[in-house]
């Protein structure tokens, strides 16, 4: 995913039972009536994790978002889809402070402006995410979000697809601790929630 380069300018709802291993189906919003609409740049910028939101440990470069052609042409070549109807991207990396295990977290967030359109990108995104030789292994993540899919590709490495709403999210997640892998996951659904 090289969306950080980009902007700095240098799948269906179902239940849980119905959706293959590594796939978490929870319907819409967040149970308090609280459901992501379609975002703007600005709001996808504001759904980003700041330093602050990341908590004493980890720290990051500036956080960017774009729209137009440029996020379109990033959306399609990291979900393989048209991303027909995007309307925002956004990304964030952060790494752990002095961390000889090297923990490191990437944020990629693509806004569209509907509910199908995110999802068509999300079930792209994770069947590219899911590639590879050796393919990384499905695993299960509880996020919050509308729909989920993660892989694991060794004890450290969580790569995470996910939608909320309109919104599709990939977080990229090498942290040894695997609740700090997952912290992750789920700050950035809450923070998608809180901008929409």
């Amino acid at each position: 995913m090289a969306l950080v380069a980009a902007l700095t300018g240098c799948g269906s709802d179902g239940d849980a039972a119905d959706s293959p291993v590594g796939v978490v189906g929870i319907g819409s919003g967040d149970g308090k009536g609280k459901k992501s609409g379609t975002l703007s740049v600005d709001q996808v910028r504001a759904a980003l994790p700041t330093n602050e939101a990341l908590g004493d440990v980890f720290v990051g470069d500036d956080l960017a978002a774009i729209d137009g052609e440029p996020a379109r042409q990033q959306c399609a070549k990291d979900t393989g889809t048209p991303c027909d109807g995007l309307v925002a991207a956004g990304h964030k990396e952060a790494a752990a402070r002095g961390n000889a295990d090297d923990d490191e977290v990437e944020f990629t967030l693509f806004a569209f402006d509907s509910k199908q359109a995110a999802s068509a990108a999300m079930k792209g995104m994770a069947a590219k995410t899911g590639s590879g030789d050796p393919a990384p292994e499905p695993t299960q993540v509880t996020t919050g979000a509308d729909e989920t899919q993660a892989f694991t590709n060794g004890r450290s490495g969580t790569r995470t697809v996910m939608r909320v709403g309109n919104v599709v999210a990939y977080v990229q997640a090498s942290i040894y601790n695997p609740e700090n892998r997952n912290r992750m996951s789920t700050l950035q659904v809450d923070l998608i929630k809180k901008a929409g």
